[in-house]
């Protein structure tokens, strides 16, 4: 039974139905983010020193886990993403003239630094992603800390653009503690709202699981990219009309290796060509939406 004596740890209310009436630029109706998860380099290798190679999310789901051996189908699978198809997005982005933010993972980061390079140079933003793509639930804290602070310290050194915000997805119970400890803006380990809210004093912005080609290959998921696509409409539409009364934000979570490949990729170029097409839509970058809510809505 839990412990009457203690507060409970979950919020079940957020707004209660009622959000910040926030204003977008222009009075627009929705704002739309596109994350692209760089992971690519920093996944599970016994090279570096795992015990198994990485199966989670390779893009081929029957994929199995390898015990003490390296995986070569596993690694060249991860290598797509970063050789193909980073750069069949990053086109994507800059044809459309869209900014997004990057959750970079430090060691993919060191370990492509040409994609450091023209991130540095454009005008997308890095948000920390964590040091390894792995799971930090039983990292210490200490260990965790000297990771979370080696990746800050590499995304502003490969790209010279400062990390004010982070997303480690397979979190522990210390990450957010850290994570504002470091002195960053916002967090977005966390699923359960529409909008932003603060926390003690911290800001969290909501990530998504569902707007998120992570879904390829799951049961129930993604089987074509037009499954996707007409998820993602759906959504848009739901919001767009919502927004008429009450501005919303559409996150869209997009991996180098999923949909980089050429059929996936024309599933974002669907949505983007759909939702370009509808005034009052604001593409904008997760730090864009935090400063938005400080100067609107500060607790």
């Amino acid at each position: 039974m839990t412990d009457q004596s203690t507060p409970y740890p979950r919020n079940w209310a957020g707004y209660a139905g009622k959000p910040p009436a926030i204003r977008l630029p222009g009075n627009q109706r929705l704002a739309i983010n596109l994350i692209l998860n760089l992971e690519e380099g920093a996944e599970r290798n016994v090279l570096d020193g795992d015990d198994s190679s990485e199966h989670y999310l390779s893009g081929f789901s029957g994929l199995p886990e390898r015990t003490g051996a390296r995986h070569p189908s596993s690694e060249s699978l991860f290598a797509y993403g970063a050789r193909a198809g980073f750069w069949r997005l990053h086109r994507l982005f800059e044809e459309y003239k869209i900014p997004v933010t990057v959750f970079a993972c430090g060691q993919a980061l060191a370990r492509n630094p040409a994609i450091a390079k023209v991130l540095g140079q454009s005008n997308h933003e890095i948000a920390g992603h964590g040091w390894r793509w792995i799971d930090y639930h039983h990292f210490s804290r200490e260990d965790e800390r000297e990771h979370l602070l080696r990746t800050l310290d590499t995304i502003h050194q490969s790209t010279g653009k400062p990390a004010r915000g982070w997303y480690t997805g397979r979190k522990s119970l210390h990450t957010r503690e850290l994570v504002i400890e470091a002195g960053l803006l916002w967090d977005s380990d966390d699923y359960s709202d529409d909008y932003p809210w603060w926390e003690n004093g911290h800001l969290i912005i909501p990530y998504t699981l569902l707007n998120n080609d992570c879904l390829y290959g799951s049961s129930p998921g993604w089987i074509t990219p037009d499954h996707f696509y007409q998820h993602l409409k759906s959504t848009f539409d739901c919001l767009y009309r919502e927004g008429g009364a009450q501005p919303s934000l559409m996150t869209v979570g997009l991996h180098c290796r999923l949909s980089g490949h050429p059929g996936r990729s024309e599933a974002i170029r669907e949505f983007l060509n759909y939702t370009s097409s509808y005034p009052d839509v604001w593409f904008t970058t997760r730090s864009s939406i935090a400063d938005l809510w400080i100067q609107q809505y500060r607790q």
